[in-house]
């Protein structure tokens, strides 16, 4: 299988050219490098709510995210140099499939940057530059491929054996001494599979069924009006676009958008362009990251004339794109909230193992995020929409402190399984029975026009048989939401909106 690793590669090669040595700025700082400076400078950490955390000491350092790529994540940039009283944070998983490479990357380095980089600088001082999204994280790096191409940057080939067999341990937490199972997986690479029915997404998505607490954020791709790649289009993961613009608002005109295919595996039938696949947004233009340039991956293979033997230690890639960044700023942020979930001192621990449950972090994400620029889910005049999400941005653009509002401060899991009263935000997990319908009911009614986001998430029934390594699908389920108007009974009155997309 001939996959294209996501990354501002083929599109940016260019921008991945540009190397500086110059006073670094940020690892995640957004800015157009010309001429021997920025333009202009913006700590995309801080765009998406990273802040509130951060100043409250939540750097990530109770969990693990694994990232799995074409190739490995090279530690010895400065980037992932940690204070000597930071937590031990970085680990490589070898891939043992037939015919697995096992290199270090470019890619896998800047991915590994966004997601975990430490911004330590010696001495107990710290720099913006190198400072990833969860910083004090264990950052677990796990490599797919079995070769890289000699004439595409960022391309690289793969067996079913060497993605499955990798996807399968990280799950499951198969890693090594003194590594936890991952609470976060982040990859940014894709490949064609427009249905998501490949042996590998059905593999993906059981997998991501059976281990609920393990969110798998991917990147949506780099083809603009093109098809969402894959692993994006599978069913159980969180998709990422691409922002970009003055505001972080603009979808970014390579972001993948096209419609998903939806497979019926009982009538044989694909319906083409059906599915929204994007799910969240987050910035990926402009931005400055580690750079690896010894003789592995794609540089060593694509670029020989690159190649510096030892790779030097402070070298970044400017004005680099893609939504391969994109979805490290997600994986990074949801590391962050479960880190406070977890330490029992960001106001009030969730107490309660749904609060870790992808399908809970995905509906919180979409429920807090910001709409962006020309966001349109199809909804008509009557509010309804067959669409669901913008085919770009899905939810809209992360908002990490909106988050917390929904995810700590609202309704926490209401004591009975589906249904009840909630405050005016908040979350709830619950299991519905086929042809059964679930009422929630705002406990206050609202003093003014109130503008609502509710998102609803649930996983597609795919299985993974850990004995033949093979995925399979079990059934398609499909929920609708609807907004109603009550009395001061609780009577319903008049439905005021409806989400109910076929697939």
């Amino acid at each position: 299988m001939k996959t294209l690793s996501r990354v501002a590669a083929i599109s940016c090669v260019g921008a991945a050219l540009a190397l500086g040595q110059i006073e670094p700025k940020s690892l995640i700082y957004s800015g157009n490098y010309q001429d021997g400076a920025f333009e202009s400078l913006t700590f995309v950490n801080s765009v998406v709510g990273w802040d509130l955390f951060f100043s409250n000491g939540f750097r990530g350092g109770s969990t693990v995210i694994g990232n799995v790529e074409g190739g490995h994540i090279w530690y010895d940039h400065e980037a992932f140099i940690r204070a000597p009283e930071a937590p031990a944070g970085q680990f490589t998983h070898t891939n043992t499939a037939p015919g697995s490479v096992n290199e270090l990357d470019f890619h896998a380095t800047t991915v590994g940057h966004v997601l975990a980089g430490s911004g330590y600088v010696g001495d107990g001082a710290y720099t913006y530059a190198g400072l990833g999204m969860a910083p004090d994280a264990k950052l677990v790096s796990g490599a797919i491929s079995t070769g890289f191409s000699t004439t595409e940057l960022g391309v690289f080939s793969t067996t079913e054996a060497s993605v499955i067999g990798t996807y399968r341990d990280f799950f499951t937490g198969n890693l090594g001494p003194g590594v936890a199972t991952p609470d976060v997986i982040n990859s940014s690479w894709g490949g064609a599979d427009p249905a998501g029915n490949s042996n590998e997404l059905l593999s993906i998505d059981g997998l991501a069924r059976q281990h609920t607490s393990v969110a798998f954020v991917v990147a949506a791709g780099n083809g603009g009006g093109a098809q969402v790649s894959a692993p994006a289009s599978g069913f159980n993961n969180i998709s990422v676009g691409s922002v970009g613009g003055p505001l972080f608002r603009e979808p970014s005109s390579f972001s993948s958008s096209g419609l998903a295919d939806f497979h019926n595996p009982e009538s044989g039938v694909t319906l083409t362009g059906v599915r929204a696949a994007v799910d969240i947004a987050a910035p990926g233009e402009r931005l400055f990251l580690a750079a690896y340039l010894g003789n592995g991956g794609s540089i060593g293979a694509a670029l020989p004339g690159l190649v510096q033997q030892p790779s030097p230690t402070d070298r970044y890639f400017l004005n680099m794109d893609g939504t391969s960044y994109s979805s490290p700023i997600v994986a990074g942020g949801i590391a962050l909230l479960k880190d406070a979930a977890k330490t029992d001192a960001f106001v009030n621990h969730v107490g309660n193992d749904d609060a870790f449950d992808t399908r809970v972090i995905k509906s919180v994400l979409m429920a807090s995020s910001q709409k962006t620029a020309g966001w349109n889910n199809g909804q008509n005049a009557m509010n309804v929409t067959t669409q669901a999400l913008d085919a770009a941005t899905g939810a809209g653009l992360l908002d990490l402190a909106r988050a917390v509002d929904v995810y700590f401060l609202g309704t926490r899991e209401l004591s009975l399984d589906g249904g009840g009263q909630m405050r005016a935000a908040g979350w709830d997990a619950a299991t519905i029975s086929l042809g059964s319908t679930f009422e929630y009911l705002f406990s206050s009614a609202f003093s003014q026009q109130t503008a609502l986001t509710v998102a609803l998430n649930w996983f597609s029934i795919r299985d993974f048989d850990d004995l033949t390594n093979t995925g399979s699908d079990i059934a398609f389920s499909n929920l609708d939401l609807e907004v109603w108007s009550v009395d001061e009974g609780g009577e319903f009155l008049l439905k005021v909106g409806a989400s109910i997309s076929t697939y």
